[in-house]
């Protein structure tokens, strides 16, 4: 099981007051299954994947929180904390080799176990892409994910397939944004360096006088 750490801030103003956003899901409290191939039993596992690798796409990334319920009759959220049963199936490193493979390049996020009011919340905290979208790889053949897809986490809020040139765009965009401030911070750095280079020019009086003392 994954060492409890304290809810900061921004995770305790999500469970205060839940509420799905682009940024945010939210996921019951379930087991991980320990196996890969298992997922394919596991359409809630798999929505997980699905929705690491859309916030994968968005400017900032996002959290998926489980242990959170949607109340049935008032349509709200309540955070009801995970199961110990299956908070105990939760180990970090295990599910990152698990996951990374569908994505490419590989998705970027930890697997947290968040305590907050006395309860524990397995927390997935999904960083964007560095320089180019995080394609979907469903060698696994889960019914869920299509292979060679792009996901995207929109404002509905929903995890979606890029299907309109917006989606398209916006990816375009933000990668060109990151390359561009890539290459601004390497050449920022390359000027640095040439800066401190201390260049010695010897004029062709010093050349004689020098070549005359050698004499």
């Amino acid at each position: 099981m994954i060492n409890p750490i304290q809810a900061d801030n921004v995770i305790q103003g999500i469970l205060l007051s839940p509420n799905e956003t682009r940024s945010v899901e939210f996921k019951p409290s379930l087991s991980w299954s320990p196996k890969v191939d298992n997922f394919k039993r596991s359409h809630k596992l798999q929505e997980i994947i699905k929705s690491i690798l859309g916030m994968s796409n968005i400017r900032d990334g996002g959290k998926i929180i489980l242990g959170v319920v949607k109340d049935k009759t008032t349509g709200n959220y309540v955070a009801e904390g995970m199961k110990r049963k299956d908070l105990q199936t939760y180990d970090s490193d295990l599910i990152y080799q698990e996951i990374r493979i569908f994505g490419s390049p590989e998705p970027r996020f930890q697997v947290l176990n968040i305590e907050h009011d006395g309860k524990n919340f397995i927390v997935f905290d999904v960083q964007d892409f560095l320089f180019s979208p995080v394609m979907c790889l469903n060698n696994k053949k889960l019914r869920k994910l299509d292979h060679i897809a792009l996901y995207i986490r929109t404002h509905k809020p929903e995890t979606k397939k890029v299907t309109d040139q917006s989606e398209m765009r916006e990816l375009i965009n933000l990668a060109v944004e990151k390359e561009l401030n890539s290459f601004s911070y390497r050449m920022g750095n390359l000027f640095k360096s040439m800066s401190k280079v201390h260049v010695t020019r010897t004029t062709d009086v010093q050349k004689f006088k020098k070549q005359r003392g050698n004499l």
